[in-house]
């Protein structure tokens, strides 16, 4: 079976880095059609049947079973290198695409016990997931290519919110417009949604096994311990894990408080753009990206602050209009697509992965989401915005620094070398 993997993947190309990354970012497309689509839709869904049926879940479930995902997304981080390390990169992320598949249908049955055990399962999912894309996406990348490679795979990758978009479109117009959703549109909206994860299992099972490439070993728990300890005493890594606290807010706004999963065609624009002018900028999918993302967030958090009522993610409101409210979705989604092409250029080239800090700002935002105004919560992102990028600045000159003083040093080691050839 092994060979016949290997002579198809010779026959087709995918051998070769770039076909590899385009089917990598179709495996994480089609399960995010199903992961983040259902963001939109789980707390209408969640308070549907809370409605229909009191006693079978809460009000706020939906806030409370994120906060619940990516509170074991945290924990979970400290084992999947070893977790990696045993099952390699590709099959850790086809089982944490099966786990999203299992997640999804326990919609078919839900109630509190089953579905916040569902979000535990989907915390572990995730943190299994991202580091193995991490992992892959070092395997598959030659040294020069990490923007590219990176940009190219997001905008993949943000197509899957067009395809969950016009699945709930289509839902929608059959259903028509209601504040309360059926068990049976609930059904429908999440057995659609099954299909794109399911598709991603194949599409994982199918990619090439780059691990045996690789000259790392096998290691102890102890030994990935150490590993991380070492990283921590690492400055980048707590700089950069300050940009990290901002996506993790980030991405609590924009799929609970501020959905708008049909403008995402823009992120894909930008990741395209990113990716496109990496190959002929020096060093463009870092820095410069940082600086184009900045100006889109912060006017889109200064039209939200005069736009919204600041009760507006407490309850339902008609303010303000649709065009300014797919507008400001239009900038939030362009400078998220910045912000996660720089991640993954970024981490590829420095380390490995390292997602702790945005999943406990995640966790930390869905909690209080329920809680804080949203005005404060603008207020909040846009001081850990502007405290993330002059850390990102400060850890990215650096690294910079650093490769200028083991190039310096290679070349002097060189140049004594040769002078004690002549004598």
């Amino acid at each position: 079976m092994k060979g016949i993997l290997e002579n198809f993947y010779a026959k087709i190309g995918i051998t070769s880095e770039l076909p590899c990354v385009i089917l990598f970012g179709m495996a994480f497309m089609f399960v995010f059609a199903g992961f983040d689509t259902q963001a939109y839709v789980t707390e209408t869904a969640l308070q549907s049947i809370s409605k229909i049926y009191p006693d079978r879940m809460s009000t706020h479930a939906g806030y409370y079973g994120m906060c619940i995902t990516y509170f074991f997304f945290t924990l979970m981080t400290f084992f999947t290198p070893l977790v990696v390390s045993y099952l390699t990169a590709k099959w850790t992320m086809f089982l944490a695409s099966v786990f999203y598949t299992i997640f999804m249908l326990t919609f078919m049955l839900v109630n509190s016990l089953i579905f916040y055990m569902a979000s535990a399962l989907m915390g572990i999912a995730a943190a299994l997931i991202w580091t193995g894309h991490g992992v892959y996406m070092k395997e598959i990348t030659a040294s020069g290519n990490e923007s590219r490679n990176s940009g190219l795979h997001w905008s993949i990758n943000f197509g899957s919110l067009i395809f969950g978009g016009i699945l709930l479109l289509i839902i929608f117009r059959e259903a028509g417009e209601v504040e309360t959703l059926s068990v049976e549109i609930i059904r429908y909206i999440f057995g659609g949604l099954s299909v794109f994860t399911i598709l991603s299992n194949i599409l994982f099972a199918l990619l090439p096994n780059y691990s045996k490439r690789c000259v790392e070993k096998r290691v102890t728990y102890s030994t990935t311990i150490g590993k991380s300890i070492r990283l921590f005493c690492d400055a980048k890594t707590y700089l950069l894990a300050v940009s990290f606290l901002f996506m993790g807010l980030s991405l609590s706004f924009y799929i609970t408080i501020y959905p708008s999963c049909l403008f995402f065609s823009k992120s894909i624009i930008g990741s395209c753009f990113i990716s496109y002018m990496s190959n002929r900028v020096l060093n463009f999918g870092y820095l410069p990206t940082m600086l184009i993302a900045l100006p889109l967030y912060f006017t889109a958090f200064i039209a939200i602050y005069l736009a919204f009522p600041f009760d507006a993610n407490l309850k339902p409101t008609t303010q303000p209009t649709l065009t300014l409210w797919l507008v400001i979705g239009m900038l939030i989604c362009m400078g998220d697509s910045c912000w996660n092409t720089l991640r993954t250029a970024v981490l590829t080239k420095m380390y490995g992965r390292e997602n702790s800090p945005q999943s406990i700002a995640t966790c930390a935002s869905f909690f209080y989401s329920a809680v804080l105004n949203l005005h404060i919560q603008i207020l909040i992102q846009a001081l850990v915005l502007l405290a993330g990028s002059i850390c990102f600045a400060i850890a990215w000159m650096i690294h910079l620094r650093e490769i200028k003083i083991v190039a310096s040093t290679k070349e002097n080691i060189s140049i004594a070398n040769k002078n004690a050839l002549k004598y």
